[in-house]
């Protein structure tokens, strides 16, 4: 399935393990997992809080042969794949969600260039699959919620990272995010932009309205 998978019990942050195997030389493919992490972190350095052993925390390193103006699409790329064989949305840029926009996870994507190429991508993900109680986080939601019952963690594990290698850089990509998308078609608000979100350009950036926004934060608007 993969080039090797580091699992440990508890680390301060998959993302740092795995930088350091890739500036190591680690090959791409490379997984390092954890059932508990004391520094998750999510986009714009939030913290990402799980309950220990009952999730998806996990970072694999990407070796792309890919110039530095593609790097946004794999994390596009593997959002979608994961969306797809879990049968989920995904809200722009990287968020997975149900149907009614309550979250389940999330990838962040770090990179490392070789002049104008990318030497590699870190693309780190956190899925919520057993936990079932958000008390702090009310907009919130898991695999386990949605099938009514528990959810095969090793089978999730075994097809979370299967969809991020496979879709990460498939030339259908972006086709896959636009059929997953949650976002597409509703009233959102990025930075002081707000308007409807009419589409996804091939360089990833949304259309708000027919403006391209390539970063920022992205909150429904009604």
């Amino acid at each position: 399935m993969n080039a090797g998978v580091h699992h440990y019990e508890e680390i301060d942050s998959t993302q740092r393990v795995a930088r350091e195997l890739a500036d190591g030389g680690a090959p791409h493919g490379t997984v390092v997992r954890a059932e508990a992490q004391t520094a998750g972190r999510g986009r714009r350095g939030r913290v990402w809080a799980a309950e220990p052993g009952r999730n998806l925390l996990l970072s694999i390193v990407l070796r792309p042969p890919v110039p530095l103006r593609e790097a946004p699409l794999l994390t596009l790329g593997a959002a979608a794949g994961l969306a797809e064989v879990f049968d989920v949305r995904v809200k722009w840029p990287n968020d997975l969600v149900d149907g009614d926009g309550r979250k389940l996870g999330g990838l962040l994507g770090e990179l490392e260039a070789r002049g104008d190429r990318v030497d590699y991508v870190i693309l780190g993900l956190g899925l919520n699959v057993n936990q079932v109680e958000f008390p702090d986080l009310p907009g919130a939601t898991s695999l386990a919620r949605l099938a009514g019952g528990p959810v095969d963690r090793e089978e999730a594990f075994e097809l979370a990272v299967r969809a991020m290698l496979a879709w990460s850089g498939h030339p259908d990509r972006l086709t896959l995010w636009r059929r997953r998308a949650h976002t597409l078609g509703r009233r959102v608000r990025v930075g002081g932009l707000e308007g409807v979100a009419t589409g996804l350009r091939d360089d990833g950036a949304l259309l708000v309205d027919g403006h391209p926004v390539h970063t920022g934060e992205l909150d429904g608007a009604g």
